[in-house]
């Protein structure tokens, strides 16, 4: 049986789990947020009731979600551990946060554990989850597989994640989502720097990373690697540093030291990378200080 949902938090994540879980069926009785015509707007959307304030969510929950910012989920399980009905189920959908962000809670009979979508939430239309990972944590078996269902019932995949591992596993997914990003601006910038317009930047490196995405789904690592590196060409690499050190020594320097963490994937292709060790090692050693 689906235990009846509350909502405390009508923002983009709020939004997205509480529409696709009532579209699957999933009872959603009662909504809130801090901006009352967000609560109001959404519960109407999902057949709930928009209530003023968290307490009131938990009064009528058998489980609910905590999607606020990651700041508030401790302050407000403090905040409502008086209102705690024992039994229930709270749950959070920090990526970063374990059960633990829950433990006033946790101490008053309510069971906690957490439940975060591997989906980068940009704002527009509420995304369709199918095939979307979701990280999974709870100390109970029973909560964990309530959470399986809502997993399954969104179409998603579910990762276990142990305690105490969250942080751990969000810091690898900001390595490869957040980071993507701040590596495509500055290699965006060193085109634009060229003259070439913006536009056709985007363009250039959107197609080149589709071909990296393509090529980690069907080869994986290490064999998506290309490039000069891949291929241990010493002398590409010399340019490249020699052209960023003009364009910014700290990007030169970004560029070395992230060259330095590849050389391991290179050498599990049975590529020698004792020339470009040198070469990295002597550009790092004289890098300007401060890089």
């Amino acid at each position: 049986m689906r235990p009846p949902l509350g909502i405390v938090g009508a923002g983009r994540v709020g939004n997205a789990l509480a529409r696709l879980l009532a579209a699957q069926g999933w009872p959603v009785v009662a909504v809130t947020s801090r901006t009352p015509a967000h609560a109001r707007t959404l519960a109407g959307a999902v057949g709930a009731d928009a209530v003023p304030d968290a307490a009131a969510v938990l009064a009528r929950a058998e489980l609910t979600l905590f999607t606020v910012p990651d700041d508030a989920i401790a302050p407000l399980a403090s905040e409502l551990a008086e209102a705690a009905v024992p039994g229930r189920a709270a749950v959070h959908t920090s990526g970063a946060l374990g059960a633990e962000a829950l433990a006033p809670l946790a101490e008053r009979g309510v069971r906690v554990g957490s439940l975060h979508p591997a989906y980068p939430f940009a704002g527009g239309e509420t995304p369709g989850l199918g095939r979307v990972f979701f990280a999974v944590e709870a100390p109970g078996l029973e909560l964990r597989q309530v959470l399986l269902e809502v997993t399954a019932a969104l179409g998603g995949q579910p990762i276990l994640i142990p305690a105490g591992g969250k942080a751990q596993y969000h810091a690898a997914l900001a390595i490869a989502s957040n980071y993507a990003v701040t590596l495509f601006a500055e290699a965006e910038r060193l085109l634009t720097g060229l003259g070439i317009g913006r536009e056709t930047a985007d363009d250039v490196l959107n197609g080149l990373l589709a071909g990296v995405t393509a090529n980690l789904r069907e080869r994986g690592v290490p064999d998506a690697l290309t490039g000069p590196l891949s291929r241990a060409d010493v002398g590409t690499v010399r340019l490249h540093v020699r052209a960023l050190r003009a364009a910014g020594p700290e990007l030169a320097a970004l560029y070395v030291r992230l060259a330095l963490r590849t050389l391991p994937l290179v050498r599990a292709r049975g590529t020698d990378t004792g020339p470009l060790e040198q070469l990295l090692e002597e550009e790092s050693a004289n890098a300007p200080d401060g890089t």
